[in-house]
């Protein structure tokens, strides 16, 4: 498998990965287009596709800074579920000295229960932190997620450094952002 940055000059290529990524998340989870424009720009996202020759296996959206990586968005190609490749999608990720944190939703239906069990069988920990993720858009709501770490659980600290970096840095790519409030 190949990864790649997404590159938004490589027009075959971007249509495919943002059609992934549209029909991956709801409207309340994911930028608007010219909000993830932005955020390619900034030196710390890392916006990276899957590919075996010219077919899209999934995409995975993940922020590094000092000894961290969030991955905030992960998603295979329907076509390619359940054949092992969001696991391997996910060694890829790890395949460095960061802490990964993600979250996911709260544990109130089978997906979110089937989804927390896919990051426990590749080595994520649930912490007993929470996260209440500010919307990606003017007309979402706010919502409180549960936070996963890998390779161990993160500490309270660890928790607080995330908190500031998700508030202060990725927030600067959400519809609506304003430093002055």
């Amino acid at each position: 498998m190949d990864y790649l940055r997404i590159e938004i000059d490589d027009k075959e290529r971007w249509d495919k990965v943002w059609e992934l990524y549209e029909k991956s998340f709801p409207d309340a989870e994911r930028r608007k287009k010219n909000d993830h424009l932005r955020a390619f720009e900034d030196e710390r996202f890392f916006p990276l596709s899957a590919w075996e020759g010219q077919q899209l296996i999934g995409i995975m959206f993940f922020w590094e800074w000092e000894s961290y990586r969030y991955l905030e968005h992960l998603a295979v190609n329907p076509e390619f579920r359940g054949h092992g490749y969001g696991s391997q999608l996910l060694r890829h990720l790890r395949d460095s000295e960061h802490t990964i944190i993600l979250e996911i939703d709260p544990l109130n239906n089978e997906l979110s229960v089937r989804r927390l069990q896919f990051y426990e069988r590749a080595g994520y920990t649930l912490t007993p932190y929470r996260f209440v993720h500010l919307p990606y858009r003017i007309e979402g709501q706010k919502q409180e997620l549960l936070i996963l770490s890998y390779p161990e659980m993160i500490s309270k600290e660890q928790h607080n450094d995330f908190l500031k970096f998700v508030n202060e840095v990725v927030i600067q790519y959400c519809e609506g952002y304003n430093p002055l409030q």
